[in-house]
This record gives structure tokens, sequence and C-alpha cells, in this order.
């Protein structure tokens, strides 16, 4: 645990004096005392930036981490036969105790939280000693690091045995200190999150999303509502949850703490839709080169440089089994004298390589959906085209073969890629590399929270099934369709989602459960499938609704939700003689 420890301060001092000059200069061994270095508002600036800068780590990183896990241990995507550098994994969703991205799990947000701790312990030090630092500014400052603590810790808990978390509320001074402490209880570990989101809308009243001068990168007073509305409805909290997700929607909500609204679903990830109306929450990235760049000042407000995880993720180690495109809804229509079938039109917006997707650019070269090589339709003739990857369609024998890899099992033939946040062309990225994205990721945004609304209103009067009142679930439900069938302006022309003037034809959610025999629960879990893929959602969705073994396809090692929850790292068990054992 020293080693930890040490490793801690050593990251802290790195990220928050990372444009100082006494990096290289001062010889003063006292300025490496955090005390005695945040004495302005101007450091203790860097003091936050520095609490921001694991998002950076773990949404951003090119192999391992809550990257890969946000994805994984749901039912988005699927490992593939290449799937390399995760070791050792067990079952995809069982990993062994000793495994490396359980380790970094854990360490990462342990790793954050003193970063947070860090900023608080000397935000009030520094504007003792400088008078140029305001109470407004503090207010807003102290708000951002509680919440991002409250995040830390809500990773933590929601990833790992609710019972074995160590809470930490004060920063580490001495290197050598042991670092060994019992876990919290559950409810110990809740109620801390929770004051922390608490503190955190008290004092982000000048933080919201329409305060002038606020930055949008900035952790807001929405943020924290969103995520301490999500705290409680893990917790099967329903009223509470309702009470926080409320203060949020259009039309229902309360100024004071934003305002948000739906605006064209494609943006949500690209870079021209970064911190729009919807977005409560992004991890900002950039395509800065400059190495001293990368780390996360403050002039790049905690952004950072392209990863290679992504296209990696959906290309390579993983990727999604076409039968997920029959969990999409779809309709026929007549296009050019052919009857054909087009999908729900967020399917163009997620998905590579399905039917009549997107076409990608690559060193001067048009991939259409057929050459992006993700997809296999039987009875159509591709003799001679060939996969993405360089393989042909037919085999040495003559005989058709699955497109890339058979993953998923049963009847899978091939796999689609992720689109979302993925680059159409590599014009213009850094080493002209598509496989890198320097686009935001959305943590927290507008629909999910008006789907986690909607499953409050389900749980609390499932019998008020109202297309017209707004405390029923149904009507926000066909908020997120019907704006699910809105034209995606300023797509690829050729795309079905993308004609003008031609809506989508996603019916009403009261029709669709009754052509579906579903209920309005289940018409809420079909939304938010359709509506996150890719982005996270699903596995803290399969943990809250407790589904059982059979509900995910094609992951034998899903016994159920309990195989969503991550085992204590065998390093911190040798670390922590307290912490309970498995």
């Amino acid at each position: 645990m020293k080693t930890k420890i040490i490793l801690f301060i050593a990251g802290i001092l790195f990220f928050v004096s990372c444009s100082e000059d006494f990096i290289t200069k001062d010889l003063d061994k006292s300025s490496y005392d955090p005390g005695s270095y945040f004495t302005t508002k101007a450091r203790a600036e860097q003091a936050l930036v520095g609490a921001y800068t694991q998002l950076r780590t773990e949404y951003g990183s090119t192999w391992g981490g809550t990257i890969v896990m946000h994805n994984i241990l749901g039912d988005d995507l699927y490992e593939t036969p290449k799937a390399a550098g995760f070791l050792p994994w067990g079952n995809i969703n069982n990993f062994f105790i000793n495994g490396n991205d359980v380790n970094s799990v854990w360490n990462a947000w342990y790793a954050a939280i003193q970063r947070a701790n860090t900023a608080l312990d000397n935000m009030k030090l520094a504007k003792e000693a400088d008078p140029n630092f305001t109470q407004d500014d503090l207010d807003v400052m102290e708000g951002q690091a509680y919440f991002l603590r409250a995040y830390y810790y809500y990773i933590l808990f929601d990833y790992f045995p609710k019972n074995i978390i160590v809470l930490r509320n004060t920063q580490v001074l001495t290197p050598g200190e042991e670092f060994i402490k019992a876990p919290s209880t559950k409810e110990e570990t809740f109620a801390f999150i929770e004051a922390d989101l608490k503190k955190a809308q008290e004092l982000l009243v000048k933080g919201t999303n329409t305060t002038p001068g606020y930055g949008k990168w900035r952790a807001s007073r929405g943020s924290a509502t969103a995520l301490l509305g999500k705290l409680y409805l893990n917790n099967k909290d329903y009223a509470k949850a309702a009470a926080e997700f409320k203060k949020l929607l259009p039309g229902v909500g309360d100024p004071a703490y934003g305002t948000y609204t739906l605006g064209d679903y494609r943006a949500n990830f690209t870079n021209a839709g970064e911190n729009n109306s919807e977005s409560l929450f992004e991890v900002q990235l950039t395509d800065v080169t400059t190495p001293s760049n990368q780390r996360g000042g403050a002039v790049q407000n905690w952004s950072f440089n392209d990863h290679n995880a992504w296209a990696a993720m959906v290309g390579w180690n993983f990727a999604v089994p076409t039968y997920k495109l029959d969990d999409f809804e779809s309709w026929t229509e007549t296009i050019n004298g052919q009857p054909t079938t087009v999908y729900d039109y967020r399917v163009y917006a997620t998905f590579l390589g399905v039917p009549n997707g997107i076409n990608l650019t690559l060193k001067g070269r048009t991939i259409d959906w057929i050459d992006q090589g993700w997809y296999w339709v039987d009875g159509v003739d591709y003799t001679g085209r060939k996969t993405g990857n360089g393989a042909d369609f037919l085999n040495a024998d003559g005989d058709r073969i699955a497109t890339m890899y058979k993953i998923g099992g049963l009847d899978s033939y091939g796999s689609f890629g992720i689109r979302k946040r993925s680059h159409e062309s590599d014009v213009g990225l850094p080493g002209n590399n598509a496989t890198s994205t320097v686009i935001n990721l959305r943590l927290l945004r507008l629909s999910d929270i008006m789907l986690n609304y909607a499953e409050c209103l389900a749980n609390i009067n499932p019998s008020n099934l109202s297309a017209t009142d707004v405390n029923s679930g149904v009507y926000w439900v066909d908020k997120v369709r019907d704006r699910a069938n809105n034209v995606m302006t300023g797509d690829q022309s050729h795309l079905y989602s993308a004609r003008a003037g031609v809506r989508g034809q996603l019916p009403p959610v009261l029709t669709l459960m009754t052509q579906k025999g579903w209920t309005l629960m289940q018409a809420i879990e079909h939304e938010r499938y359709v509506e996150g893929y890719g982005e996270g959602w699903r596995r803290e969705d399969l943990k809250r609704w407790e589904k059982g073994a059979g509900f995910v396809k094609g992951k034998p090692g899903y016994k159920g939700w309990q195989s969503l929850i991550l085992p204590v790292p065998q390093q911190e068990l040798e670390r922590n003689p307290l912490m309970p054992r498995p």
C-alpha cells in the first residue's frame, strides 16, 4: 500500500504543476508540500484540474480500464478471437481476482479520489492567501471537486461489492504512511456519496449550464443532480430519484439546476455536438499533439490527446454480434422501386457495417458498409468484395464464410462496429489514424435521465399509462422515441436517417407495447437498450434490473446480474489485511 500512496502523491504533484517553472527550477523542497504550494486561485484551479485527470486515463486509455469495463461487462460488446492485452480474463463476465483490468479500475479511481481530496483540502487555504480569490470562486470550485469525488466513489460502489469500499475524505500527506483501513458498510458508503452530491448541489448555484461564463466542460449543478438521482434509482428509492431527475427535465424542471433540451441524436457523438444542450457531463478530448499538453493542464480544461481504444475495441478486440440488429425496430419502405428494410434511425448513428450504413474514408479510399467487412446477408452475392481486414467473403474452397469473426455464439454471422464517437475519415487526425477518437465521451445526457425518470414513474404508479400526462412514464419514453424519428441533419446524405423531410416510423410507446405484449417497464428496458447502445448504460441497467442468467444472449460467462460485480483485486487483498476475504 505504501507504493500506491507514493504514486498517488507523485501523480498529484505532476498533474497540478505541469505548467509551473518549479518543476525544473525550484530547488526549495517545501514547494513540494501541497499546503505550501496551493496559495493562489490559479494554483487551486490546478488542484481542481488534477482532480479531473483520472477521467482522461480511465475513459481515454488505449487498453483496459473502465473504458473497457464500461461496455463489455454487459451485452453491448463481445470478445473476438483476436482480443489481446487483457490478461487474465477468465470468462467475459467473470473476471479473475488478479485480472489486470480489475486492478486498474480499483487503483485508478482511488488515485482520482486522492486528487479530489487534495483539491478540497487546499482550496480554502488558497482563498485565505489570495485576496482575489472570492467566495463565489471557491464555491464553484469546491462544488466541482465534491461532485468528482462522489462520481469516483459512485463508480467503485457500482463496480465492486458495496460493503468493501474504503472511505477517505482527506488527502494522504505522508508518502510512507500505511494506507490501511477497514472498508465501510454499504449504508455508510451510500451516505458518503449522497452527502458529497448534495454539497455539490449547494455550492454550484452559480455553476449551471446557463451560468454566464461558466465553462461548459465543467461539472455543473445539473451533473450533481443527475448523479444523485442515479444513486437513488440504483438503490430502488424511486420517489427520491424521481424528485432529482425532474429538476432537469424540459417543461417541468427547475431552471436553477440548468436548462436541458433534446437536440439531434447524432450530435451526441460528434465533435460539433460536444457540450450541447443535452449534455450533463462529458469527458473532454482534444486533438492536441504537443506532449506537454496531453497531461490535462488548465489551458486545455483537463482535455487530452486522442486514443486508439475505440476502434480497436469495436473492430479488433471486441465487436457487436450481428443478431443485435434484431433488437432494433424496423419497417419496410419502397425505395427506388424496391421494398427495403429501414431501421430505427438510431441504428445508422450507432453502428458501422449495418446494411446501407455509413461510408468511411481511409487512406483516400471510400469504404462502404460491405467493405467495412462486418456483415453477411444470406443469399446476397458479394463475391469478389473484400472485408475491412482484407479477408475474402469466400474461403479457399469457394464456400461462403462469416465476415470478420463469428462472435457471440448462436446465430451470429460476423459483427458490427460502433459508430458512436468514431471518425468517418482519417484526414486531419493525428497520424491520419482513423482508429483514434478525439470526440468527447458523454457520461450523462438528457435522454438517459428522461428514461431513468420514466422508470421511476413506472415503479411508483405503473397504472398511469397516459401519453399526455407528465407524471406518466409513457410521456417521457415518447419524448425519446419522437426525437429518434427526427431526420439526423448534417449526416451522410445517402443514409435513410438523413433524408430531408422523411421522419422515421417508430410508433408511440403504447402502440409498441400492444404490438409486443410488453409492460411499460419492458418498453423502457427496450428503449434504454437502443437509445444508449455502446455508451455504458447497459451494465448498470442489467444490474439494477437484476437480470438472470438467461437474459444475456451469447455470453456463457454471464450467470446473472451478479456477474457484473468485479471481485476485490488480489493486490488490494495483499495490501490491506482489514479487507474481507472472498
